[in-house]
């Protein structure tokens, strides 16, 4: 975490539809990460602001591997995050206003998770962070498929 350790020891549920078991964690920890969301979305916060992978490391106390890993896997799948998170947030908020261009695909992405949990809080009350929200929209911020707002 940003500010000291946090463990968790992983649940397993089986799920009834698909007769297998999934593997239940927090929204605060990043499938295959051994840094929170909130650690990794400071990064991805950072890099939509130009700065670089060395830099944030330093700043996060982070080996610069792990933070250029973290990036360069966010922006595989930016474009893919970016409409499922403007969806999400239209489906909470019809009124919302479209962002203006970042100037990066990644930097669009990040804004747009920045754009539901903004819409999550005005429209439907505080409940997680904003990195767990995003966690949450983008089925583990930097693997696994974004997931759709359901049909209302």
């Amino acid at each position: 975490m940003l500010h000291g350790v946090r463990s968790v020891r992983p649940r397993r549920a089986c799920c009834l539809a698909c007769e297998t078991t999934h593997v239940i964690v927090p929204a605060w920890s990043v499938p295959r990460r051994r840094d929170g969301a909130e650690v990794i979305g400071h990064a991805l916060l950072a890099k939509a602001q130009g700065d670089g992978h060395r830099t944030i490391a330093l700043r996060l106390g982070r080996p610069p591997a792990s933070v250029r890993g973290w990036l360069r896997a966010f922006a595989r799948r930016a474009e893919a995050v970016q409409s499922s998170a403007l969806r999400g947030a239209r489906a909470i908020d019809a009124q919302l206003e479209p962002g203006r261009p970042a100037g990066s695909t990644l930097a669009e992405a990040v804004d747009a998770l920045g754009s539901a949990a903004r819409a999550r809080r005005l429209n439907l009350g505080p409940s997680a962070g904003p990195w767990e929200l995003a966690v949450t929209l983008t089925g583990g911020l930097l693997h696994g498929r974004p997931r759709d707002p359901p049909e209302l």
